[in-house]
């Protein structure tokens, strides 16, 4: 199989990492009265609208959980000994992301947060469980 099918959702999920950023910088820059106050993010807290807070919070998630999607699905892709079922898996990952980033910035209910980051994990610990034990 072809390693382009499985890094394909690798770049969409960087993709849309860097559309969360426009999301959270379009915030940000208009509703801070000095840029200079963004030098430490804590003192920001309580001064934005809760949905800029809400980007914020879920553009850091992005640069946690995904980091060991990338890690994983990049070793996978050098080791190249994969078939369809890990394309899948790999997008059913960022799919979940993607809904999880959602709930973040709509609803944002804790409980379906946690099971969606909960999923991620099964996720890319069944795809490094199966290629250290295939």
């Amino acid at each position: 199989m072809n390693q382009i099918a499985l890094l394909a959702p690798v770049l969409v999920l960087g993709l849309w990492t860097f559309t969360i950023f426009l999301v959270m910088a379009f915030g940000r820059l208009r509703f801070m009265k000095n840029p200079q106050d963004a030098s430490h993010t804590k003192d920001l807290k309580g001064s934005m609208p809760a949905w800029v807070e809400r980007t914020s919070d879920n553009y850091n998630h992005l640069f946690e959980q995904p980091v060991a999607f990338y890690a994983v699905t990049l070793s996978i892709a050098l080791i190249d000994n994969f078939d369809s079922f890990m394309v899948q898996l790999a997008w059913a990952f960022v799919i979940l992301r993607i809904i999880h980033s959602l709930v973040q910035l709509t609803i944002n209910i804790v409980l379906v947060r946690f099971l969606l980051f909960a999923s991620g994990w099964l996720i890319i610990a069944y795809m490094a469980y199966s290629q250290l034990f295939a």
